[in-house]
């Protein structure tokens, strides 16, 4: 299984050339399809601009055909389809739990995870979370979300037994800083890899590791990466 948790996207050409190389083919040959569907639960009046600029990277950088695989709109059959014709499941981010909730809806889970096996997977901001196993910590979902863990009724893909904090100290999201993610992820049973918008978490057929620096790391087993 190989999968890449960023937190922006194409936003530099390390990520970009991992892909590749976890693709095996050269980014001009890559055929990417897109599932775009969080963003839909974002507030009419926040911008989303920044959905223009992570669409706008991967023109940039992937040269193949590209492809947006509509989880409501097409069966089972044309959605297993065309996410088989690509090289690269890239997976947009948004609102927070509402793929869990899409993929779950539209009964894809367990065709998402055999794919896994066969695709490279490529997730940004949420659509990285939705990979990895769902957070454990009840302070984390009531102090940052204001959910209680009890009544999340949709689970991710639980791929594999980590997770990632997308947009680590980035200016809007300053507030969750160090010693907040310290404190409601002391008791959470996995890593899980706190990342600025320049980097991202690979998972390579059991290989961990960052691109783009190194990151900051909570919860059990932080030593994961030495």
């Amino acid at each position: 299984m190989k999968l890449v948790l960023a937190s922006q996207g194409f936003t530099n050409d390390k990520i970009a050339d991992e892909v590749s190389k976890l693709v095996g083919k050269k980014l001009e040959d890559i055929n990417i399809a897109i599932i775009n569907e969080a963003y839909v639960a974002i507030s009419g009046t926040a911008s989303k601009r920044w959905l223009i600029d992570e669409l706008g990277n991967i023109a940039k950088y992937i040269g193949g055909n590209i492809d947006f695989v509509n989880f409501r709109a097409y069966d089972k059959e044309e959605i297993k389809n065309r996410l088989m014709y690509a090289d690269l499941i890239y997976i947009v981010g948004g609102k927070q739990l509402i793929l869990p909730k899409l993929f779950n809806a539209t009964d894809t889970l367990e065709l998402l995870k055999k794919i896994a096996e066969k695709k490279v997977i490529m997730g940004t901001s949420a659509g990285s979370v939705v990979l990895g196993s769902q957070i454990q910590s009840k302070d984390y979902w009531k102090e940052r979300y204001g959910l209680n863990l009890d009544e999340i009724e949709n689970e991710g893909l639980n791929l594999i037994n980590i997770n990632i904090i997308p947009h680590y100290l980035r200016e809007d999201h300053k507030k969750w800083d160090e010693n907040f993610f310290e404190r409601v992820l002391k008791d959470n049973p996995f890593p899980v890899y706190a990342i600025q918008d320049s980097q991202a978490v690979i998972y390579n057929s059991g290989d961990i590791y960052v691109v783009g620096g190194n990151a900051r790391i909570f919860g059990n087993n932080k030593n994961a990466l030495d």
